[in-house]
C-alpha cells in the first residue's frame, strides 16, 4: 500500500541576507542528496512560532469561514434567544457600566460583526463601548497590513464604539514577570500607558524598533477606556483560543484596583474559549470541514504524528478542528531520535503499520548554541536518511517546515559570540516520489496548509482538496487556479 510521509524540520527556511550560515548541506548530507533528485518549491509562511504555524498547517486560513459562521449562526435571527446574549444584555442594565469588547483582528471585516452585535443591544447613545485590539501577528513585515486593518476598523466602527487599548497577544509572558504584569495592570485599570490617537504612527514606531506585533507593549488609543467594577467584558473571538493570561491579570488585580472585595466583572465569549475559567459563550465550536480529522474521516484514512511529547496535546487539539477528542483516525507517538536512528524502526513504522499518512515532526529551534543546532541537525538527518531509504520506489515523501527560524544564539559553549540565524518568511518544500516523473509534473509554490493537502491528495484523489503537485502546462494550471 502506497503511503504519504511528511518529514518536518521546523525552523528550516530560505536563508536571508545577513543570516549566519550553518552549512545545512554539510550537517545534513542525506537532505543534500535527496534535494538533487526531488521536486523543489517554496511556501510562504506568516509565523515564527509553532502554535500558529501548526494552526495554519491543520486548518488553513479559516477567518472567512469563522466570520460567516458568526454572522449566520450567532448574529442571525435567533440571537435574541441565546442565553449568553440575554445575560450580556442584563449585565448592561446599569447605565453607568461600559462594555469592553476584546477582538483579535486578522481581517477588517470583523468590524461589521462587532457593529451588528452592539447595534442589537440597543444601548443608550451616551453609553461607552470600547473595542480593545489584541495583536497576534508574528512578523514585523506585517505592520503595514496591520496599519491598514486598524485604520479601517477605527473608521468603520459605529459612533458609540471607540478603539480603547491595543496590546500584543504574547506581551504577557508565561512567567508573568513583575514589570509586564504591572504595566498591564496600569493599562487595564487606569489607562496609564502611552496614548496614541494616531495608531498608525505608534505601529510604525514599533516596526522601526523591530518589535513584533504579538509582543507589542499595550498603549491607549483614547482616554478613559479603563475597566471598572461592574463592566461586562466580551471576548469577540472568532475561533476557540486562550486569553487566560489577560483574564488572570484582570481577575487577580481587580480587588486591588477597585479597592473592594465585591468584584463584579461578568465575562463572556463569542466562541467557547480554550480556558480554565468558566466563561459563558454564544456558541461552543465551529466545524472546520477541511481540518485533518474531517478529511481523514471522508477518505477512510489514518494518520500517525510523531512529535515531541509536550506537543501532543496541542497538535491533537488543532488536528481535530480545535476540539479535544480521542480520535482513532489520528494517533500520536513520542519522538525519539535514538529509536528512529535505527533503520528497522523507521521501516516498521512506515511499512508494517496501517497508517496512510505519517508525519515526522522535528524542531531546529530548541538548541542552546549554534554547535548544538548543528549536532541536532546531524541527528535529524540520520533519521531522514532512514525515511528516504524506506520510501524510495514505494511511498511519497515531502521534506519541509512549518515556520522559519529567526533566533540569536552564541556560537558554542566556549564561544559566547552572538550570531543571528534568519530563515523567516519562506520555507523550502522537497517532494520525492517515483510515480511523478519530472517530464510531466511540477511543484507549485503555496502555503503551509497546501503542503498537508498535497500529502493527502496522493493517498486520496478527491476534488475536495487541491495539491501543489500539478501536471505541466500553462492552460491546465490557469484552469486550476481559476477553480479556486
Amino acid at each position: 500500500m502506497k503511503k504519504s510521509v511528511l518529514f518536518l524540520i521546523n525552523g528550516l527556511g530560505i536563508e536571508k541576507p545577513g543570516s549566519y550560515s550553518i552549512a545545512i548541506d554539510q550537517c545534513m548530507p542525506n537532505l543534500s542528496k535527496t534535494k538533487e533528485t526531488s521536486f523543489f518549491t517554496t511556501a510562504i509562511i506568516n509565523s515564527l512560532e509553532y502554535r500558529s504555524a501548526y494552526e495554519q498547517f491543520f486548518l488553513g486560513d479559516t477567518y472567512r469561514k469563522e466570520l460567516e459562521f458568526i454572522k449566520e449562526n450567532i448574529l442571525g435571527p435567533n440571537l435574541g434567544n441565546n442565553a449568553t446574549y440575554q445575560a450580556l444584555k442584563a449585565s448592561l442594565a446599569d447605565e453607568k457600566t461600559k462594555l469592553h469588547v476584546f477582538v483579535e483582528p486578522t481581517a477588517e471585516r470583523v468590524v461589521d460583526e462587532v457593529n451588528e452585535l452592539v447595534n442589537s443591544l440597543a444601548l443608550n447613545a451616551n453609553r461607552h463601548v470600547y473595542l480593545h485590539l489584541i495583536l497576534s501577528q508574528q512578523t514585523v513585515s506585517e505592520y503595514q497590513k496591520l496599519i491598514n486593518m486598524v485604520n479601517y476598523i477605527k473608521y468603520h466602527l459605529n459612533t458609540c464604539i471607540t478603539v480603547g487599548f491595543i496590546i500584543g497577544k504574547e506581551y504577557v509572558d508565561d512567567e508573568m514577570s513583575k514589570n509586564i504584569v504591572d504595566a498591564t495592570k496600569k493599562l487595564f485599570f487606569f489607562c496609564s500607558a502611552e496614548r496614541w490617537t494616531d495608531t498608525d504612527k505608534k505601529l510604525l514606531s514599533l516596526k522601526e524598533e523591530n518589535i513584533r506585533p504579538c509582543l507589542a507593549p499595550g498603549f491607549c488609543a483614547t482616554n478613559d477606556c479603563k475597566i471598572e467594577n461592574g463592566d461586562p467584558i466580551l471576548f469577540f473571538n472568532t475561533k476557540r483560543t486562550s486569553y487566560d493570561k489577560f483574564i488572570k491579570i484582570i481577575l487577580d488585580n481587580a480587588e486591588w484596583a477597585f479597592r473592594t472585595n465585591e468584584i463584579k466583572l461578568p465575562f463572556y465569549s463569542l466562541i467557547q474559549l480554550d480556558t480554565k475559567y468558566n466563561i459563558p459563550c454564544f456558541a461552543n465550536n465551529i466545524v472546520y470541514e477541511k481540518c485533518l480529522s474531517n478529511i481523514l474521516a471522508k477518505a477512510s484514512k489514518k494518520a500517525l504524528i510523531i512529535t515531541d511529547e509536550n506537543n501532543i496535546q496541542l497538535l491533537n487539539f488543532l488536528a481535530n478542528g480545535l476540539v479535544y477528542i480521542n480520535n482513532p483516525n489520528i494517533q500520536f507517538m513520542k519522538n525519539d531520535k535514538d529509536y528512529f536512528a535505527n533503520p528497522q524502526s523507521v521501516q516498521y513504522i512506515i511499512d508494517n503499520t496501517d497508517y496512510d499518512l505519517i508525519i515526522f515532526d522535528y524542531h531546529m529551534d530548541v538548541s542552546r548554541t549554534v554547535n548544538d543546532l548543528k549536532d541536532d541537525l546531524t541527528k535529524i538527518d540520520l533519521v531522514l536518511g532512514n525515511v528516504v531509504n524506506t520510501c524510495v520506489n514505494k511511498h511519497s515523501l515531502f521534506i519541509t517546515s512549518l515556520y522559519g527560524l529567526k533566533k540569536e544564539l552564541p556560537l558554542a559553549e566556549y564561544n559566547a559570540e552572538m550570531v543571528t540565524l534568519d530563515y523567516e518568511m519562506q520555507i523550502p518544500i522537497f517532494f520525492f516520489d517515483y510515480t511523478y516523473p519530472r517530464s510531466k509534473y511540477t511543484l507549485f509554490p503555496g502555503e503551509t496548509n497546501d503542503i498537508l493537502f498535497s500529502a493527502i491528495k496522493i493517498i486520496w484523489d478527491s476534488d475536495e482538496i487541491d495539491s501543489l503537485i500539478r501536471t505541466k502546462g500553462i492552460i491546465n494550471n490557469i484552469f486550476k487556479a481559476l477553480k479556486k
